[in-house]
């Protein structure tokens, strides 16, 4: 039996230019090209069918939810269980049975917003509080649990957005403040990262795109909080849910030490040394007046240059591993992740200082100048590993 690959259309171009450089040699002959070809297709990372199928199972799974919402009053309890356990099992059915590609994904799609119906609708029955976190990571294991048992990206994407929410909710909710959810976040980045290179090469290796992304994300955003002026920590940072997401993010990151390869082993380690750098920043509490009234310290300048520092090193790290892989899309994430933290800290720096057109000018520049500087090194990046 034959197999075909997909592959992103850029790599299948170089593909078959290696493929006329190697017949033009005398290396094989057109026959050999022919099959070698053929086994692979191009794979666009999401077609226009696929987008309209995947929206509209997102605004159906919404809408679903939004209209049982809005008729509590006249169903009742059983009913309103009974409907819509029907409905997310009928959307799992379909989800396996529909013979197109599309169909499946939207259908899987809203199987997952029907089951987070069924469990916030299964605590009203039984008057579990709806604003606990707890609710949202048991809709988010279940995502979880269904994206491996069907091996289906869509519901494993909705998981690791639920996980995401649930667990920066949960660090909340145990008055770790700001600080405590940018290390947590930079954990949560580091058991996603490792779980991506622990997927690559096996049986789900297409697994991997999505947890490395959200590694990515997580990862950044830990870092964003971390280095803006101001975040320090409490008296309440070292919550149960941080020490929790510490200790997983250590475990992950020590088996994908021993099991991953070279390249997922320089991945997980730099995730490591952001979560240093993250704990240092937020532990490093700078002498001087506020950040609101212009008149910064040494201490708290220092603090501020090396926090964006440190931001613009991990997205360069990130952008070069993208650009390794060939992921062109987190390439992009990561340049307007950079973009967007270099515009919120140039309101920080130059508010207090500036006021007026003053103010304006200089973010101008700042903002042309970013984009200008960002983008020239994307390209580069790029051409210099292609």
């Amino acid at each position: 039996m034959e197999f075909t690959r997909r592959v992103p259309v850029r790599r299948l171009a170089w593909l078959r230019a290696e493929l006329a450089r190697w017949q033009a040699e005398g290396l094989i002959d057109e026959g050999a090209a022919r099959r070698i070809e053929a086994g692979y297709v191009p794979s666009r990372w999401l077609s226009l069918e696929r987008l309209a199928l995947l929206l509209g199972g997102g605004f159906l799974g919404v809408g679903l939810i939004w209209l049982v919402t809005a008729n509590l009053d006249q169903l009742s309890p059983l009913l309103r269980f009974v409907g819509i356990t029907v409905i997310w099992i009928a959307a799992a059915v379909v989800g396996e049975t529909v013979p197109s590609r599309g169909g499946r994904q939207a259908a899987r799609l809203v199987s997952v917003f029907a089951a987070g119906g069924v469990i916030f609708q299964a605590a009203q029955s039984l008057q579990v509080p709806a604003y606990s976190s707890s609710l949202l990571g048991v809709w988010a294991g279940g995502a979880l649990a269904y994206a491996y048992a069907t091996a289906a990206m869509g519901p494993l994407v909705m998981a690791l957005a639920l996980a995401s929410a649930w667990y920066g909710w949960l660090i909340g909710e145990q008055n770790g403040g700001a600080a405590a959810i940018a290390v947590g976040m930079l954990a949560a980045g580091g058991v996603s990262s490792a779980i991506a290179n622990l997927h690559d090469g096996g049986r789900l290796a297409r697994f991997a795109g999505p947890w490395r992304l959200a590694g990515v994300v997580a990862a950044l955003f830990g870092l964003f909080v971390a280095a803006f002026p101001g975040v320090s920590a409490g008296p309440s940072f070292w919550s149960p849910a941080l020490w929790a997401g510490l200790a997983a993010a250590g475990i992950a990151i020590g088996a994908a030490v021993f099991l991953a390869g070279r390249d997922g082993r320089r991945e997980v380690l730099a995730v490591v040394s952001m979560i240093v750098v993250a704990l240092l920043l937020v532990a490093w509490a700078p002498l001087g007046t506020s950040w609101h009234t212009g008149e910064f310290s040494a201490e708290q300048t220092a603090r501020a240059v090396e926090g964006t520092l440190a931001y613009v090193l991990a997205a360069a790290w990130f952008a070069v591993v993208a650009a390794r892989r060939d992921l062109s899309h987190l390439v992009y994430l990561v340049t307007a992740a950079l973009v967007l933290f270099v515009i919120i800290q140039s309101f920080a720096v130059f508010q207090p200082l500036l006021t007026g057109a003053a103010l304006f000018l200089a973010l101008g520049v700042v903002f042309i100048g970013s984009g200008l500087l960002v983008n020239h090194g994307r390209r580069r990046l790029m051409e210099a590993m292609r």
